[in-house]
């Protein structure tokens, strides 16, 4: 399953998700695979990351990439055609493939945006929708949140778009040591998610993404920040010390 924390600020975005996922046994057995892998998805303008079946997730952005062209306007029908091929492989009325759903981050005028392909009903078609400004989207399997309610409304009143911060690294840190709690303690009542998590903050010409092992006892602090770059051209892994 996914646990995945999405905000939108006025000129930036960050996503992180957790590192495990479930996967449909192919001998129709409806028993589940659990691994431990990362969950984002690099594209030529953001990120794409999705909660539900991981075929389902995979063959979409394939589709994306390769037969599409990565126009985004196409990820609803990318997704939708591989539902249907992986209910012709599997068959239909297997919760995780029908309630799959993707989001992604493109480039704004104003920096970063995020979008979330859906559908609220069976027969309906998935919608392609973007986020609100200043705004906290959480997909998760475990509906109880009993442990980081508090936690995620400290969050999302403390939420401070890119520019109000002095460099990069004091941004990334802010957001990181908020998010890092809610991930260990979600993480206790909920088997099917790992306390580890990957994450990524974009703006308007630079991004950032690594990963966070998330045993530490105390805060964390980066010390190695990139440099703007493009995401066609080049990656960055950040590295992290405990304060």
């Amino acid at each position: 399953m996914t646990f995945i924390i999405a905000i939108q600020l006025n000129d930036s975005i960050i996503v992180t998700a957790d590192n495990k996922e479930v996967v449909l046994k192919e001998d129709h057995s409806n028993e589940l695979l659990e691994r431990s892998t990362s969950k984002l998805h690099a594209w030529d303008n953001g990120i794409i990351i999705g909660t539900g079946e991981s075929y389902v997730i995979h063959r979409s952005i394939a589709l994306f990439k390769e037969v599409a062209n990565s126009n985004i306007q196409k990820l609803p029908q990318c997704l939708e055609i591989s539902r249907q091929i992986r209910e012709l492989e599997i068959g239909k009325n297997h919760y995780q493939v029908e309630n799959t759903k993707l989001l992604c981050s493109n480039y704004s005028e104003n920096g970063a945006q995020l979008y979330k392909i859906e559908r609220f009903d069976s027969a309906q078609p998935y919608t392609f929708t973007a986020i609100e400004q200043m705004d906290i989207t959480v997909w998760m399997f475990n509906p109880n949140i009993e442990l980081i309610s508090t936690d995620l409304q400290n969050l999302y009143t403390d939420l401070k778009d890119y520019a109000a911060f002095s460099n990069q690294a004091e941004w990334i840190n802010y957001y990181i040591n908020r998010l890092a709690p809610i991930y260990q303690k979600q993480s206790q009542q909920d088997s099917l998610m790992s306390q580890s998590f990957d994450f990524f903050f974009q703006t308007k010409d630079e991004y950032v993404f690594g990963h966070i092992p998330n045993t530490q006892k105390t805060a964390l602090e980066f010390k190695e920040i990139s440099s703007k770059f493009n995401l066609k051209s080049k990656n960055c892994l950040l590295t992290s010390e405990s304060s």
